[in-house]
């Protein structure tokens, strides 16, 4: 649970601090005084969260400073209280004020067994009841080791800010395709889908730059309207727009080798995997001749999954240079991690 000051009349103020036996309380000086309202998580831990800019939901833990992971805005977990913690915090309030006004003695209960018995019931909700709705995606950030759980795929981590793409690709992406190739293929369909998971994780970085980088219109046009399935274009445009080089520390057989994939991507996807004259001419292939059908080998899917993983690694860091994060949040994480690789006992605090 994690709790807040609120004024008499139900507004949240600030947060309070819930230390141990004998630590200060930051109780706020305001005239007319302030109410300590706790706010429980529900049964995974996780409290909902709402972003007043772009009004999405989702769920994360307690810890501080929070980014919505929709817009990546941030601001104090105050900030991100839904409508139902608010209605439950002025409901409280009120029923203190209530319990302050009366006259004579008497117990003044919120029922909380009330709450848990009306959930998923057809009976009448108590005026303090909100329920947390679970999400489509949960992951544990790779940078921060904080639990999210946001709609769609890609996101920014609402603790440490880091944008979720290069984990989704390494966590999920990859090794699905990897278990294929290593399945026996077929070995063409996971060299087409491991380019199209890369050219939809560029533009979904992409997107996210262009919507909160400032730049020209004529910028921000020309990496609006673009695809990304010609790879020599697509790094020149991210480098020469946004000084992303996704090709960084590749050598020249390796970037050729990719740029040759995501010409025969387009075959896979469009013509069937039959080498066509425009793909001949595109990506100067000469092993093959026209009409003959392509093929791949293990060896090939997992060059170009080796080669894909290096690229979006460059796209990440380059992205995060530009979008900053909590890097405190990721420090305190590491040093936790750290601690606890070499057999320390840890603990959160």
């Amino acid at each position: 649970m994690f709790g807040v000051w609120a004024l008499p009349n139900g507004i949240p103020l600030c947060r309070a601090e819930l230390g141990g036996i004998g630590s200060r309380v930051n109780v706020p000086n305001v005239p007319d005084g302030v109410f300590e309202v706790l706010i429980s998580s529900d049964s995974e831990g996780l409290f909902g969260r709402c972003c007043p800019s772009c009004n999405g939901y989702w769920r994360a833990s307690v810890r501080e400073p929070q980014f919505c992971p929709y817009c990546g805005l941030s601001g104090p977990a105050l900030n991100f209280l839904t409508t139902g913690q608010a209605s439950y915090v002025a409901q409280f309030c009120a029923k203190m004020r209530e319990a302050l006004a009366s006259d004579t003695d008497a117990e003044h209960i919120i029922d909380m067994d009330a709450v848990a018995d009306a959930a998923g019931k057809e009976t009448e909700k108590p005026p303090f009841y909100y329920a947390e709705e679970s999400q489509q995606n949960k992951f544990t950030c790779s940078e921060c080791g904080e639990v999210n759980d946001i709609l769609g795929r890609f996101g920014y981590c609402s603790i440490c800010g880091t944008w979720n793409g290069i984990q989704e690709l390494m966590e999920k992406a990859v090794p699905s395709i990897r278990a294929r190739i290593n399945a026996d293929g077929p070995y063409d369909s996971c060299v087409r889908d491991a380019v199209s998971e890369f050219d939809s994780l560029v533009g979904a970085y992409v997107t996210e730059l262009v919507r909160r980088v400032g730049m020209s219109s004529a910028r921000k046009n020309r990496l609006s309207n673009r695809r990304f399935h010609n790879l020599k274009s697509a790094a020149i445009d991210l480098r020469d727009t946004l000084d992303i080089d996704i090709l960084r520390g590749l050598s020249v057989d390796e970037i050729a080798f990719a740029e040759l994939m995501f010409h025969r991507r387009h075959v896979y996807e469009h013509r069937g995997g039959v080498a066509d004259e425009k793909y001949i001419a595109d990506s100067g292939d000469k092993s093959i001749r026209e009409r003959q059908a392509l093929h791949e080998s293990a060896e090939s899917a997992h060059r170009i999954v080796n080669v894909i993983l290096r690229m979006a690694t460059n796209l990440h860091r380059g992205f995060h240079e530009i979008v900053s994060r909590n890097e405190e949040a990721i420090r305190f994480h590491k040093r936790l991690s750290d601690r606890a690789a070499s057999g320390e006992r840890v603990g959160t605090g």
